[in-house]
């Protein structure tokens, strides 16, 4: 089963090729602050993403800097949508067990 921090992730590089920050940056900002990855996750969940074959890099020069750029595989992306799924699944099925009607 794939993780949250895992799915977030995969769901960013869905939008975009992104680097490590990049990636903390916009689930930060796509979120309203209400999700958050710390960079002691971010990279290890890209590692592990990696070896599963969901995502890989390219290493690119940004402002002097080598920067890993991480996309995400044609793997990656049926991976994604079927956690989205089941994501939106367990939403649905979440909302009607504690949304309490009203009087």
């Amino acid at each position: 089963m794939l993780g949250q921090a895992k799915l977030i992730i995969l769901a960013i590089l869905a939008r975009q090729p992104l680097h490590g920050y990049g990636i903390l940056k916009e689930i930060r900002e796509k979120s309203n602050g209400c999700c958050s990855i710390t960079v002691g996750t971010i990279y290890p969940g890209l590692k592990e993403l990696e070896l599963e074959g969901l995502v890989r890099y390219k290493k690119k020069r940004i402002k002097n800097r080598e920067r890993m750029i991480y996309e995400i595989t044609a793997k990656g992306s049926k991976v994604y949508a079927e956690g989205l799924k089941r994501w939106v699944e367990f939403t649905e099925g979440a909302k009607k067990l504690l949304m309490v009607d009203p009087p």
